[in-house]
């Protein structure tokens, strides 16, 4: 037998002038403590999966961002066209594009891919995504480390490839911490639309909730806050790791 859906919301009449009654209703919730209470247990379970995408993600492209970044710097025509051309792809065009076409597009059809877990592939998608805004902060960072650091790596019988990873990385990747920690909180946001292609996450878990108990504004409540304490407690580790940074010069 189907289910009905239920409604939470009752209604009367508001007394107005000379206590008659006129047709203005005022409408009530019923806030169900209990159903808002219970859903932060059964959300937090998957709370492992959303952390272990962000990580993933952010980790990946972090990584690639930095490859990115020094291709970049290159003064090669045809690498500059192909580098314009990833960053317009994945700065153009809306995440849960990418995600679809990504997930039930391109990864059915590579064999080696097509049966990973929704978990990797999302984070694949993720860590593309958001190389193309880090690479740009990296190569920043890295344009903003004076040239008299490589010219004096050089003089020292240093290589090129050993001045970047001993000097100038070291250097650029301490100016570049704010930025990069406003990309990683963005990448944790945005694992919620994961969620989409199938990855049992906080936000699927808190949908599958509120479809069950039909108490919507409850369950994402719950869901909401859990999102909100995590990215405040992402908050507090980012200006520990500045203060601790800014200590040493």
């Amino acid at each position: 037998m189907p289910l009905k859906r239920q409604t939470y919301f009752h209604s009367r009449s508001i007394p107005v002038e000379n206590g008659k009654e006129k047709g203005a209703i005022i409408l009530y919730y019923n806030f169900g403590m209990e159903y808002f209470t219970g859903a932060f247990a059964p959300i937090a379970s998957c709370m492992h999966t959303t952390l272990i995408m962000t990580f993933a993600a952010f980790i990946s492209a972090f990584i690639l961002s930095v490859l990115l970044a020094m291709v970049a710097m290159t003064k090669n025509r045809v690498v500059q066209i192909l580098f314009k051309a990833w960053l317009s792809l994945f700065r153009g065009t809306p995440l849960l594009c990418q995600l679809f076409l990504f997930c039930f597009g391109i990864f059915p059809l590579i064999p080696g891919i097509r049966d990973t877990p929704l978990i990797f592939q999302g984070s694949v998608c993720l860590a593309l995504a958001y190389s193309a805004y880090m690479c740009e902060t990296i190569r920043g960072a890295i344009q903003s480390v004076d040239k008299g650091q490589m010219e004096a790596c050089l003089s020292c019988g240093l290589t090129k490839g050993q001045g970047y990873r001993r000097v100038v990385l070291p250097q650029a990747f301490r100016l570049s911490i704010p930025a990069l920690m406003n990309n990683f909180i963005d990448c944790f946001k945005a694992t919620a639309l994961c969620s989409t292609v199938g990855v049992t996450d906080m936000m699927l878990r808190s949908k599958m909730l509120a479809n069950k108990s039909y108490h919507f504004l409850e369950v994402y409540l719950a869901v909401i806050i859990l999102y909100w304490a995590l990215n405040m407690l992402f908050v507090l580790i980012q200006k520990v790791i500045e203060h601790k940074l800014d200590a040493k010069y």
